[in-house]
């Protein structure tokens, strides 16, 4: 999960340290706009090869580093689960 951090210091040019907690709201602190948003939402399908609903993309689940991460491994988790076969 790294990677998202990255992407996020990288792409909006800030550092998450003291005065700015991996938990803030990056709306609220001015990191993320709504073109940033959609911007975020692209490099987490095509990394991570997962998609969001319409409904996910419009609650507030993904507006800090730490509900991004948590979202992106329940995605995964939910994807590696499906995909596993049954075994008769």
């Amino acid at each position: 999960m790294d990677k998202i951090r990255t992407f996020i210091e990288e792409q909006f040019l800030i550092e998450f340290d003291d005065t700015l907690p991996e938990y803030s709201n990056l709306f609220l602190e001015g990191v993320l706009d709504s073109f940033g948003y959609v911007q975020l939402c692209r490099f987490l399908e095509k990394e991570y090869n997962i998609s969001f609903t319409e409904k996910e993309m419009t609650s507030n689940i993904l507006i800090s580093l730490t509900q991004i991460q948590q979202e992106v491994a329940r995605k995964l988790s939910e994807k590696s689960t499906s995909q596993t076969p049954l075994v008769p």
